[in-house]
């Protein structure tokens, strides 16, 4: 049935799609990583001048027009940080669901393949089994396509959906701290 070098091209498949997976689960955390330090130099860079305007700070009206000065920026910062989160975690997650859909079609493909090999050697009468089995896979191979066509739109739908909520939740929230500055300004002052 299986002749040695059978099994050897079964082994080298089977290495060659695990070296990828890794690769993609590599190349995802590779884009988490690069992310996180510029990030991290950035705000490095951005604390270094928010203490440099603080020490030139001479009076709580000054201190309170640069909060205001530096609200907005960190939300919007913040927003483009979890935009670019989203979009690399959404990168990785497509590119492994891309494999994971090649290893279903290459999956039924062999089995296809293999039930044609087996009603060669099967006793008459068995066409229809097979068929019926043949038939079978082309069903579940399709209901698995409309399945994960599904789950990838409402998936991304939804994604796209919690970042614009987040995103005006978070300019809401600003915009509210903006205006308790500006009450509490004049209060200040008196």
């Amino acid at each position: 049935m299986f002749a040695t070098s059978d099994f050897a091209a079964l082994g080298q498949a089977q290495l060659e799609k695990s070296i990828r997976l890794s690769n993609i689960a590599l190349s995802g955390v590779e884009r988490l990583v690069t992310l996180q330090l510029d990030v991290a130099r950035e705000l490095l860079s951005e604390n270094t001048a928010t203490a440099k305007a603080l020490t030139e700070v001479k009076d709580v009206q000054g201190l309170l027009s640069l909060q205001q000065q530096l609200s907005q920026p960190v939300v919007d910062k913040a927003l483009a940080v979890a935009k670019n989160v989203y979009e690399a975690a959404s990168s990785t997650q497509a590119e492994l669901g891309a494999f994971v859909e090649e290893q279903v079609i290459e999956f039924n493909k062999g089995l296809v393949t293999t039930l044609d090999k087996a009603v060669k050697q099967a006793p008459a009468g068995s066409e229809i089994v097979v068929s019926a089995v043949k038939t079978a896979v082309a069903t579940a191979a399709s209901a698995y396509d409309t399945v994960a066509k599904t789950a990838k739109k409402v998936t991304s739908d939804f994604a796209e959906a919690s970042v614009a909520a987040a995103e005006t939740s978070a300019k809401a929230a600003a915009g509210v701290a903006k205006t308790s500055a500006r009450k509490a300004s004049p209060a200040a002052a008196v």
